[in-house]
């Protein structure tokens, strides 16, 4: 299926992630929204039939209005979007500078790796009901993960990753094998209603918001994207 579509905002890796994820579904880019479908703007006092903001950002009178909630874009070229503190973490790992002063003390976050956000977005943008969609939509994952829990596991990945590059594993390290990252959190947080996202991707004919990349296989690719 094919479906003419105006992109509108600045091109971060978040919106060329969308792009890409669209082209695949068979999106067809036009310059003017008036020649579009199907308009979806990124930022806030927008309008668009989509509108995708951050939970600070003011919302501009789309009918749908999208908020992405803790994303997590391994490229690092999305930060404003939320994840930051994730690429500032995996750098310090990278360079053995975390002690105890610059540990985080900011509360667990519902991470969600920008790959999920793209394709739901796509399943809403994409279907015959898109233009039938309304309400605020929260977009996050489904579970709290705790900053400490992160960072150790950003450090076992760096160590094997390092073993790896200089020969230097030993048996112990070859043979063990490491714990998913950890799901309990010290804080409670409160997360996004995500009602009306699973109720909306439901209604196009998926199975609902389900999420399916591991937090470490994100982890792994902040330290694969990374650069000094």
């Amino acid at each position: 299926m094919t479906k003419k579509i105006h992109l509108s905002g600045d091109e971060d890796d978040f919106l060329l992630a969308l792009r890409d994820r669209l082209s695949r579904a068979g999106a067809i880019f036009v310059e003017s929204p008036d020649n579009a479908e199907y308009v979806v703007v990124f930022g806030q006092q927008s309008i668009g039939d989509m509108e995708i903001v951050t939970p600070d950002q003011d919302p501009g009178g789309s009918d749908l209005v999208v908020v992405i909630h803790d994303l997590l874009s391994p490229r690092g070229g999305s930060t404003h979007w939320g994840d930051s503190e994730l690429h500032s973490w995996a750098k310090q790992v990278r360079e053995d500078a975390m002690d105890a002063e610059s540990s985080p003390t900011s509360l667990p976050r519902h991470w969600v790796h920008v790959r999920d956000v793209c394709d739901a977005l796509c399943t809403l943008i994409m279907s015959d009901r898109s233009k039938s969609l309304s309400g605020k939509l929260n977009i996050s994952g489904r579970r709290p993960w705790d900053p400490e829990s992160i960072i150790q596991e950003m450090r076992m990945l760096w160590r094997r990753y390092s073993d790896s590059l200089n020969y230097s594993h030993t048996a112990e390290s070859l043979s063990s094998v490491p714990s998913p990252v950890s799901q309990m959190t010290k804080s409670h947080v409160e997360r996004p209603d995500l009602s009306l996202l699973h109720s909306s991707l439901m209604d196009c004919d998926s199975e609902g918001w389900h999420p399916l990349v591991p937090m470490r296989v994100s982890l792994m690719e902040i330290f694969a994207h990374a650069t000094d």
